[in-house]
């Protein structure tokens, strides 16, 4: 599997990181100056010990289920963690081409579900990097590349320098990268996967719950586009898939109706799917500015199932 060590970046590639890094952190200034708190994502509290109760201690810390099998009067003590390592699982398959702006070049993301979500991928790396949480990124797709949590700038570089050189292509085959990563987890942890969703839920979804029963907190963000999801401005043609498959002829507006319930079928797939096993749903449309699904994604907030 490609490790950043291992490539030797041209200068056009070091060029898009520059481009792609100071384009994330001015919408991860803007996400940690607009309202989002100030506990890092890593925080919480994790048991220590237990110790015999005492007059003057809070009553609310006793362990009833230690007191009933001791006698004992005990309260649990608890310390903070406060370093999380955080994993960006970045779906990068083919279908991830599409959106209303074609992908021609990597200086053609703008307006495609790739380009919205290598930003996101890349405004996450910063903001958890800045909150000092290690971070590592997962990309699969046309781009296979592994890189654990990590520490630091050099570290930081590695994640946004890979992503400013993907190109989606092929397929994600999310159930396999998800159960990958769950094999590498070491401890309490928090997984990102930016996705499309395109793959049939029921093929992936479970493999969240594989994640979750690991200990890992999981937050998936779908980056979905309007157009692509209505049809909208699609003529009558000819529709295939950058991920394989014969050409299909389509009357665009003559099966808009029926597509409109096709999708709303998938999404609430989707959404049932994440949510069944454990793990926060954040949607993420291509024509809207991030912030509010970064927000989300970093509280562990659920955001609503939202229709185009």
């Amino acid at each position: 599997m490609a490790t950043a060590a291992a490539t030797p970046w041209d200068p056009s590639t070091l060029a898009r990181a520059r481009r792609l890094a100071l384009r994330a952190r001015s919408r991860a200034d803007a996400l940690l100056a607009g309202g989002h708190r100030s506990r890092r994502v890593g925080q919480a509290l994790e048991f220590a010990e237990y110790r015999e109760y005492a007059p003057g201690m809070d009553p609310r810390g006793l362990d009833w289920r230690a007191i009933g099998r001791t006698d004992r009067l005990v309260v649990r003590r608890h310390e903070l963690e406060t370093e999380l390592p955080c994993t960006v699982v970045l779906d990068l398959s083919g279908d991830m081409q599409t959106g209303a702006g074609a992908l021609r070049s990597h200086a053609a993301w703008e307006g495609t579900k790739a380009g919205a979500a290598v930003l996101l991928a890349a405004t996450l790396a910063v903001t958890l990097s800045r909150q000092s949480e290690p971070v590592g990124l997962e990309l699969v797709g046309g781009s296979t590349v592994s890189l654990p949590p990590r520490r630091g700038s050099s570290a930081l570089a590695r994640v946004i320098t890979q992503l400013a050189d993907a190109t989606p292509g092929g397929r994600a085959g999310l159930d396999t990268a998800l159960r990958r990563v769950g094999r590498t987890l070491r401890r309490r942890t928090v997984v990102f996967v930016i996705t499309d969703g395109m793959e049939d839920p029921a093929d992936w979804t479970p493999a969240l719950r594989t994640l979750r029963g690991r200990g890992a907190d999981v937050r998936v963000i779908h980056v979905w586009d309007r157009a692509e999801l209505t049809l909208e401005g699609y003529p009558a043609g000819r529709f295939y898939s950058p991920e394989g498959g014969a050409p299909l002829s389509v009357d665009a507006p003559g099966v808009r109706e029926a597509f409109a319930e096709e999708v709303d079928a998938w999404l609430r797939a989707l959404h049932a799917g994440v949510l069944r096993a454990g793990a926060v749903y954040v949607p993420a449309p291509t024509d809207r500015e991030p912030l509010r699904a970064l927000r989300h994604a970093l509280d562990g907030v659920p955001g609503p199932l939202e229709r185009p």
